[in-house]
């Protein structure tokens, strides 16, 4: 016998997935959440249903749509199998593409879907509202915190707050939801990473209704039937999309860079490799946001240029790393990098102390806290450094030329301290003319995990890309035995070079596209 009134799990039969989850809060129930695992299908609670997820909610299909996995990438897609109420993701209502359905929609960290009639902004009692993450913590706690009752709450990590979040990330007063009528609104408290509302920054105040999803620092909030119900999954790892169509500049009379498209996960390495004008630089302010291109630049599923406020602490420009003072001792060298990198209205000084205990931990140098800089050995400085940049809250970490006019001995410590870094859950990278001095001194392996190489075509003097992957996959496309060589390859004749770059640009859309 079918018990209709919670969401059912069936484990599909099929090729594992990457470690996927998938909230569902299914026609007033509390949430449920379920690890993705391969292709996995979608509908109502029947009888004979053969879903792998079924929902209670009547105004689901019985095989409403599909989640297909994507062994080659790691990536998750959604079909809407034609249903007569259809999905949205993020607000976009999935259109028909054929007979057997939507186009695969390629799902992103923190995407929101709803089954739901036509009006969102006036759901449907059994509306169901489900959230794509790469983020759950197995066995975190849902808690629900009503509002209907007071009126108003206010949230932040500052004890005096109706609903108190433990998160860095959150500000001491950081959002108030508050209600006007029979009408709800959320303000962002001048925060300093922002509020999301459905994938969205809040500006000010917004509009709050019934389904809608939140996300507070790293935690996710639901407003559902005047409560919130919330959950602190902790950072997601990171991962970087890049999606660039152009970047132009003259009222578009002058390209510089187009059709750039990578992706970068925590802990990769990446070299940034390309001539004089190829658009490397170019490139880097697009990813910072300082010179939009147009495109997306997404982290964790978020648009850059969308939410720049919530998003631009995450993304940063690294300089060539300073000397730290000999005559400081380690904990006072990390808490004047915090009075610096940490905003004295959001974090007080004791959650200064708190953040740089726990990059002390997290980086190995605890015991070391008293001892001079003077005292330390060469690797201690060096992991010094590294705490010093992760006192912060940056995921992404770029670094123009960090190399650059230093002695090899220099160059081969500043490497050292950025692969350190990504080995610490980041993404970093770096522009650099000297590629084979970043060796692991112990293997004779390159430092770097993945090489980009942006060459200009001389057909419309544009940066494309020539190449993205691992190390020696790039020798190999390359045919060279040495990262700087690649350069030889790209440059024109007039720069030294064999002016291949179309050549190579033409080899590597032909690889990615077949």
């Amino acid at each position: 016998m079918v018990d209709e009134n919670r969401t059912f799990i069936y484990r599909a039969p099929e090729k594992q997935g990457r470690s996927a989850s998938l909230i569902i809060l299914d026609a007033g129930n509390k949430p449920t959440v379920i690890s993705l695992q391969g292709n996995m299908t979608l509908g109502r609670v029947y009888e004979k249903s053969s879903c792998d997820i079924c929902v209670h909610s009547r105004i689901t299909g019985r095989r409403h749509g599909e989640f297909v996995y994507e062994e080659r990438t790691g990536d998750y897609y959604y079909i809407d199998n034609n249903s007569m109420n259809g999905t949205y993701v993020n607000g976009r209502k999935l259109l028909p593409y054929d007979a057997r359905g939507s186009a695969p929609h390629k799902l992103e960290e923190g995407d929101i879907l709803r089954i739901d009639k036509s009006r969102l902004d006036d759901p449907h009692p059994e509306a169901v509202l489900m959230i794509f993450t790469y983020s759950y913590v197995k066995g975190s706690r849902w808690t629900s915190c009503p509002v209907g009752v007071s009126g108003s709450i206010s949230i932040g990590r500052d004890e005096r707050n109706t609903l108190v979040l433990d998160d860095m990330m959150v500000s001491r007063r950081h959002a108030v939801i508050w209600q006007n009528g029979q009408q709800w609104w959320i303000e962002d408290m001048q925060s300093q990473n922002g509020v999301r509302l459905n994938g969205r920054e809040v500006h000010g105040r917004e509009r709050l209704r019934n389904h809608d999803v939140l996300f507070i620092g790293n935690t996710l909030m639901i407003f559902w039937f005047q409560t919130i119900i919330y959950n602190c999954f902790g950072e997601p790892e990171g991962r970087l999309s890049v999606n660039i169509k152009k970047k132009d500049v003259n009222f578009g009379r002058k390209i510089l860079i187009r059709d750039i498209h990578f992706e970068a996960e925590s802990t990769d390495f990446v070299l940034i490799l390309g001539g004089s004008g190829a658009g490397k630089t170019t490139l880097i302010n697009a990813i910072l946001g300082e010179k939009k291109a147009d495109g997306e630049i997404l982290l964790d599923g978020q648009d850059l240029y969308k939410n720049f406020k919530s998003m631009k602490t995450k993304i940063g420009l690294v300089p060539q790393f300073l000397n730290l003072r000999l005559s400081d001792k380690v904990r006072e060298t990390l808490m004047d990098v915090a009075e610096i990198k940490l905003n004295k209205n959001d974090y007080s000084k004791e959650d200064k102390k708190k953040r740089v205990q726990e990059t002390m931990e997290k980086v190995g140098v605890q015991k070391l806290e008293n001892h001079l800089i003077s005292q330390l050995s060469g690797g201690q400085k060096k992991k010094v450094s590294v705490a010093a940049q992760l006192i912060g809250f940056q995921k992404v970490f770029i670094c123009d030329e960090p190399d650059s006019g230093l002695d090899a001995a220099s160059r081969m410590q500043q490497m050292e301290i950025l692969k350190e870094i990504a080995d610490n859950g980041k993404i970093v990278m770096v522009i650099s003319h000297e590629p084979d001095d970043a060796v692991d001194s112990q293997t004779g392996k390159s430092l770097f995990t993945k090489v980009l190489v942006i060459a200009k075509s001389t057909n419309d003097q544009s940066g494309h890309m020539a190449f993205y992957g691992d190390v020696e996959e790039a020798k190999h496309f390359f045919g060279v035995s040495r990262l700087q060589d690649i350069m030889l390859e790209i440059n024109p004749p007039y720069e030294g070079g064999k002016g291949k770059a179309d050549y190579y640009i033409q080899k590597y859309r032909n690889r990615v596209h077949g």
